[in-house]
């Protein structure tokens, strides 16, 4: 179909079956007619929907063209490539190149965030080692904010239980508190 489209009298891309040409770029003229369709038929959803922002056509032709890109370079990823004995790698190969690959990746930059986390927060450190003092001091009794009360047999019911020296490091309380939702293993 693509190339009856593009070097002969060919019906061009289905809008009921629309697919890229994935070897060809983002101006090829069989991948401009089809941003072109998407770009007719997003411009159709924002009038029918009524879109609450208005952007230009260039704009979407722009973000359309953007996410062929990326298709495609997930695509040209998955292809087999050669291996080491000069076939092409079978598609079990190609899968477990692409595991590697991403497990690699998420590990640099799960190394970069740690790195980041604790080597740029190294003026927090006092005050860091100040509220694990205070923590320890108060025990598991002083961070407890509720009193338990039973009303009936099934059901129990947590009040707050509002102490007077709590208000003044309640701030104090909640960043530890945020820090720990955050960060799940940091404690």
């Amino acid at each position: 179909d693509v190339y009856a489209y593009e070097y002969e009298d060919g019906p061009g891309p289905n809008c009921k079956h629309l697919a890229f040409d994935l070897k060809g770029g983002p101006k090829s003229p069989w991948n401009d007619k089809v941003i072109g369709l998407l770009l007719e038929e997003l411009q159709r959803r924002g009038d029918q929907e009524s879109w609450p922002f208005r952007r230009s056509e260039a704009y979407f032709k722009e973000v359309l063209q953007d996410r062929y890109k990326r298709l495609r370079t997930v695509w040209m990823a998955a292809q087999p490539k050669v291996t080491a004995k000069g076939g092409l790698e079978t598609p079990e190969e190609v899968e477990q190149r692409l595991i590697t690959k991403k497990d690699e990746a998420l590990k640099v930059t799960r190394q970069t965030t740690r790195r980041k986390n604790t080597d740029g927060n190294k003026e927090d450190l006092p005050a860091w080692q100040w509220l694990q003092r205070l923590v320890r001091t108060l025990g598991e009794g002083g961070m407890s904010s509720e009193e338990s009360d039973v009303k009936n047999d099934i059901e129990t019911v947590l009040r707050v239980k509002n102490m007077t020296w709590r208000r003044a490091i309640e701030r104090e309380l909640d960043i530890i508190n945020h820090q720990r939702m955050v960060d799940d293993d940091i404690f």
